[in-house]
């Protein structure tokens, strides 16, 4: 614990001037304020229920030269473009229009249809943030556990201005 050494009284010079008394010498032990530290530490650590992190899994290629053949017919092209406006086709044909809200009606028909459905979401690079999450979140409210996400190229821009004249 705690303790004082106190010295001696005050000495007297030769001057008969007395020296100002020192103070005592203090020392601490802090050896139980460690021991309470760790007890602490123990208990928190033995106590807290540690989360698990959520993450969105993504399986990736093998390798970039792998390719897949998939039919025309069994890819689902969504395209979002920069103002927010999305599209959808099947394979090659005229995009069509369509209500944000409204992707997991469709998506949802498309796959009790064809059972080897999947999809291709083409976002443009200017476009906001929320809008892929929007419509990744409507895929998935589509139940449809395969897709992918592929560049919005210039053809699809022209594709998309195609079936709006």
């Amino acid at each position: 614990m705690g303790a004082l050494d106190a010295g001696g009284g005050a000495k007297k010079k030769k001057g008969g001037r007395r020296r100002p008394q020192r103070r005592g010498k203090i020392r601490i032990d802090m050896t139980p304020m460690v021991d309470v530290a760790f007890l602490l530490l123990i208990f928190f650590m033995v106590t807290t229920v540690f989360r698990r992190p959520q993450a969105l899994e993504i399986t990736l290629p093998p390798e970039e030269s792998a390719q897949i053949e998939v039919p025309e017919a069994n890819v689902l092209q969504i395209r979002v473009t920069e103002a927010g406006k999305v599209y959808w086709s099947i394979g090659l044909e005229v995009p069509e229009p369509i209500d944000l809200g409204g992707v997991h009606e469709v998506v949802r028909t498309h796959r009790d249809a064809n059972a080897a459905l999947c999809g291709l979401i083409k976002i443009d690079r200017k476009a906001q943030y929320h809008w892929m999450v929007d419509i990744l979140d409507e895929v998935t409210l589509g139940n449809l556990s395969r897709y992918s996400l592929a560049p919005f190229t210039e053809d699809d821009r022209i594709a998309i201005e195609e079936a709006a004249s």
